[in-house]
């Protein structure tokens, strides 16, 4: 039995639970089980707690630090343009915000701030402040940020009520009380000031429901729930601007709501849940098989993101992983689990099959652009 951490229901059994090792975000292995509870009550989806979560935080969650420009790709033009997440996340977090001059803007939760300072150049006048709970970014911070804009483990009491807005992208769903986190940033923002934040859209990207980190899985029910439980008032989801995930638009309210009777939307949310969940276990039915099939021999897998490696610490001890592959630029030289990552043109002739590691609500499209990867005797190994 546990407690829901958005309405406070009580969830039975888990629906999906699997024996460690568990991925991370940060594509890294946990040695603990990766179970999922579903919450009927507000369509609320959530992981254990993962041990010590302050430290992994604080010294282990490096995100974006191992290169001075780790980005990851948002979109492929057909001319082969590339979009790079943070370009497009500064673009979405200034049309939604529609900030007025001069604004002071808190990025909570920034990490290096990338998109922050995205803003800035675009929007000189902004005045941005950062925060976050390890010191390790503070140096990207250098330069652009005012000292007294900084904040590390703990937000100054000077700064509550000062905010026209803040800012979290991708951050709610690692933390243990996600209720609390959107109250804390309450405190920090004017009478209708206003909480823009994103989020995985599990539905959009099933991969999100397995990775041990993302402590939430959220819904629109869930959020609308969590909202109004921490005293804010929705204005916008949107799901279309960065598919996969959520961008939220929300103003402080004057009180806090009570917790709502289970709705049509939290039961649909709940059985979706259930359906993505019961992907995951067919997932690991096919690479059981997959591996089987080709014990020992030569395979590549394409992505080597989280999918790529979700499938890797599955297969890797049962065949050969020649390479990784994967089109962004960033990656090029590096190498994944000790094996290197070749752009999708460079499969090495000896692979036999390629395992396909990207979403599987876009993974057939994006092969079958790339008549390099359609190679006579090439066998492909979906999720």
């Amino acid at each position: 039995m546990t407690t829901c951490r958005v309405c406070g229901d009580h969830i039975g059994a888990p629906t999906y639970d699997v024996p460690a090792p568990a991925l991370t975000s940060m594509m890294t292995l946990l040695d603990v089980p990766t179970r999922v509870f579903v919450c009927a009550a507000c369509g609320h989806a959530q992981s254990d707690d993962i041990p010590d979560i302050q430290a992994f935080y604080d010294t282990g969650y490096r995100i974006s630090l191992t290169s001075e420009n780790h980005d990851q790709i948002f979109a492929v033009a057909s001319d082969g343009t590339i979009t790079y997440r943070t370009d497009h996340q500064a673009a979405l977090a200034l049309r939604l915000l529609d900030l007025p001059e001069g604004a002071s803007i808190l990025d909570y939760g920034a990490a290096k701030a990338v998109t922050l300072r995205k803003m800035t150049a675009a929007r000189s006048d902004l005045r941005p402040h950062v925060f976050d709970v390890s010191s390790d970014y503070v140096s990207a911070w250098q330069g652009w940020v005012p000292k007294q804009a900084q904040a590390v483990y703990a937000a100054p009491e000077a700064w509550r009520a000062t905010f026209d807005a803040v800012m979290s992208h991708f951050v709610i769903e690692h933390v243990a009380d996600p209720v609390a986190f959107m109250r804390d940033v309450r405190e920090l923002l004017r009478p209708d000031g206003t909480f823009l934040f994103s989020i995985p859209d599990v539905a959009g990207n099933p991969g999100d429901m397995a990775v041990v980190d993302h402590l939430n899985h959220f819904s629109e029910a869930s959020i609308a729930q969590a909202l109004a439980s921490a005293g804010f008032q929705l204005q916008v989801i949107d799901k279309a601007s960065f598919p996969g995930a959520f961008f939220v638009v929300a103003r402080r309210a004057e009180a806090l709501a009570e917790a709502s009777a289970p709705s049509a939307a939290a039961a649909g949310a709940a059985k979706e849940a259930r359906d993505i969940c019961a992907f995951w276990d067919q997932a690991s039915e096919k690479l059981n098989d997959g591996a089987e099939r080709y014990a020992k021999r030569k395979v590549a897998i394409y992505g080597a993101g989280f999918y790529g490696s979700w499938i890797y610490g599955r297969i890797g001890e049962a065949v050969d992983v020649v390479a990784f592959l994967d089109r962004n630029e960033n990656m090029k030289g590096a190498t994944h689990f000790g094996i290197p990552v070749l752009s999708p043109e460079e499969l090495p002739e000896e692979a036999e099959a390629l395992f396909i590691g990207l979403n599987p609500l876009k993974a057939r499209a994006a092969i079958a652009a790339q008549p390099w990867l359609q190679r006579a005797g090439l066998d492909h190994v979906w999720l």
